[in-house]
């Protein structure tokens, strides 16, 4: 049985499971996108331009005013830098390198963040925490696959996924830091996708946006855009419930959820050795519950 110190942090983890889900929709989604003739400009402006958008309408029909605390100024740039820098890196590094590689590298951000917050004393490292963090990056690796592209990759594409890992490390520690002092989730999401989306329109000097050929990468592109929209919600307010870390734990199962889509959306087949990486992740969470009980400062 999964025990659960308080009714908080049964909501924080439900929070970030159903975020975990409604993100894993988006890569999928933009795969049709990009199929259907769609590049890379068209669909992070559209998708980062959607979560700015919608994190400021909810914001403003909750009266939360955004840009009101001068002092938080100086922390929404770096996080919103922060958050254009691991959008960059991300699909960057995909363009170099295959795209599960990127995301191995860039989900390393959660050893980034146990053993920087150990530093910082605000939780301790175990067994259970460091175990499970490198059991579910393995079981990762084995759901995407990534012995199958081999292992001789330009050194471009690996510094641009680091760079989405550390960018991706350092923007959510900032939500967890936000969080603390009780900032509102809506008003650091808000905050942050404004600087991101201002900072992300400099991509149009390196390329103009081509929109899809047809309504299917039109229905394909407002999916992803609903997906990182509806999921952006969840990863501000799983922040300010679980912290930083263990929000990046559960946010494991996100690629979960994406090589499922990817089975009934555009029909990929799975081999054994994937079934068998879900269930490691599946058991490195819940060890993770189990066996390490402490309260995070």
């Amino acid at each position: 049985m999964i025990v659960f110190k308080d009714r908080r942090e049964f909501i924080g983890i439900l929070i970030c499971v159903i975020s975990a889900v409604i993100f894993g929709l988006y890569p999928p989604a933009s795969r049709g996108a990009y199929q259907d003739g769609a590049n890379i400009t068209f669909v992070i402006l559209v998708t980062t331009f959607c979560r700015f958008a919608g994190l400021y309408a909810l914001a403003f029909m909750k009266k939360k005013k955004i840009f009101q605390d001068f002092h938080e100024y100086k922390t929404s740039l770096y996080a919103g830098i922060f958050q254009a820098l691991s959008i960059i890196g991300i699909l960057g590094g995909a363009f170099f390198m295959p795209g599960a590689v990127v995301i191995i590298i860039m989900f390393s951000y959660s050893l980034m963040l146990l053993f920087f917050s150990a530093w910082r004393k605000e939780m301790k490292l175990n067994i259970a925490n460091i175990t499970s963090t490198l059991t579910a990056l393995l079981g990762l690796g084995m759901v995407l696959n990534i012995g199958s592209y081999g292992f001789s990759y330009p050194l471009i594409g690996i510094a641009l996924a680091f760079m989405a890992a550390v960018a991706t490390f350092a923007r959510t520690y900032i939500f967890g830091q936000q969080s603390k002092k009780a900032r509102h989730p809506l008003v650091t999401g808000t905050e942050t996708f404004a600087v991101a989306s201002f900072l992300l329109l400099l991509l149009l000097f390196w390329e103009l946006p081509e929109i899809p050929q047809s309504s299917f990468g039109g229905l394909m592109t407002a999916t992803a855009a609903l997906s990182l929209t509806l999921g952006s919600f969840g990863m501000f307010y799983g922040i300010s419930y679980l912290g930083s870390y263990k929000f990046s734990m559960i946010m494991k199962l996100e690629p979960i959820f994406t090589t499922l889509f990817g089975i009934v959306l555009i029909g990929d087949v799975l081999a054994i050795p994937q079934y068998a990486g879900i269930v490691l992740v599946l058991a490195s969470l819940i060890s993770l519950q189990l066996f390490d009980r402490q309260k995070t400062r």
